[in-house]
């Protein structure tokens, strides 16, 4: 009888025993794959942030670029080393890319806020950059899914102060209060292209018709157009801006230009397709051959990691180059 109760208080220790090193091996594999998933993380993110630090690698060789492609120069043109495209740089297990834009060669948004004044009859008179702008969507974007003058003052009702509707077919508090999931509109200049997307009715198509050929200045309602920075493709720019040229004649303008681009505006009205055209002071104001503010859109990779920044600088009086804003990921 003893010899059978040694022999069950045998077996239940040695079950005992089973059982603690089984729950020994469920804890040591849990905290292997806790201890490998935390190495994992801590790997992404010294990954993620070399991939930032060689973004920040491009935002200084782009000032430096910027500075010594501008410094002592009259005009801004295309055959300066900053407007070189598709710069790629290979580094230590990544790779650095990215592209300057002359934010004088895009239609920026915030000219909108310029309020249209009102004749004597009353009758409202829409600003030039109103009335380009509007062109301008006829021009690129026909399949629009809202007029062009909606468009165009509904933009204006977001960049502006107030929460007045300026002309039919605006949007105000009111309108965006009303829908289904509510926000307020800015009442401020815009910061970001990608900030159109909130304008009333504004389909995701819509936009991706408009971004080749907007942009947003920061801080900054200046009309101005380098006509030196136009490119064939943002030509239509200045048809919208002439009423009396084609985008045809635009593009061929464009494509005639100097290699180092025209030295002065009175050069520029002087090319042929021009010449027979009635250009008013306040267009001739707009146009330009210099430019202030450039945008730098650079992507990284490192390793199994990439990274997206989007730099808006700005030309000071002393060329030297400044940063105005940053921007991670996204659009730019």
């Amino acid at each position: 009888m003893k010899q059978r109760l040694d022999f069950r208080q045998r077996g239940v220790a040695l079950l005992t025993v089973l059982m603690i090193v089984a729950l020994v091996a469920v804890i040591a594999v849990a905290m292997s794959g806790r201890l490998q998933l935390q190495l994992q993380r801590q790997q992404n993110l010294q990954q993620q942030e070399q991939a930032f630090w060689y973004g920040m690698a491009a935002e200084a060789f782009a000032k430096v670029l910027l500075r010594r492609s501008l410094q002592d120069q009259d005009t801004v043109h295309l055959g300066q080393d900053w407007a070189q495209q598709g710069a790629s740089f290979v580094v230590d297990n990544g790779q650095i890319a990215g592209e300057i834009k002359d934010l004088h060669s895009c239609f920026n948004l915030n000219v909108l806020q310029q309020q249209p004044e009102r004749s004597q009859s009353g009758r409202i008179q829409p600003t030039l950059a109103q009335r380009s702008f509007q062109r301008l969507l006829e021009q690129v974007a026909p399949e629009l899914s809202m007029p062009a003058e909606y468009l165009t003052a509904r933009i204006s009702d977001w960049v502006d102060t107030d929460s007045l509707l300026n002309t039919a077919g605006g949007a105000e508090q009111d309108d965006y209060a009303g829908l289904q999931f509510p926000y307020y509109t800015a009442n401020s200049l815009m910061v970001a292209e990608s900030e159109l997307r909130l304008i009333l009715d504004l389909t995701p198509a819509d936009y991706q018709l408009l971004l080749p050929y907007i942009c947003v200045i920061p801080q900054n309602t200046n009309f101005k157009i380098n006509v030196n920075t136009l490119t064939e493709e943002s030509a239509v720019i200045l048809a919208a801006l002439l009423p009396e040229l084609s985008q045809e004649q635009a593009q061929e303008v464009i494509l005639s230009r100097p290699e180092e681009g025209f030295t002065d505006i009175d050069s520029f009205l002087q090319h042929s397709v021009l010449a027979g055209l009635t250009i008013s002071d306040e267009v001739k104001a707009v146009l330009s051959v210099k430019s202030e503010y450039f945008k730098l859109q650079a992507t990284t990779a490192y390793l199994e990691s990439g990274f997206r920044l989007t730099v808006i600088f700005k030309r000071e009086e002393n060329d030297a180059i400044k940063v105005l804003a940053r921007r991670f990921g996204g659009q730019g």
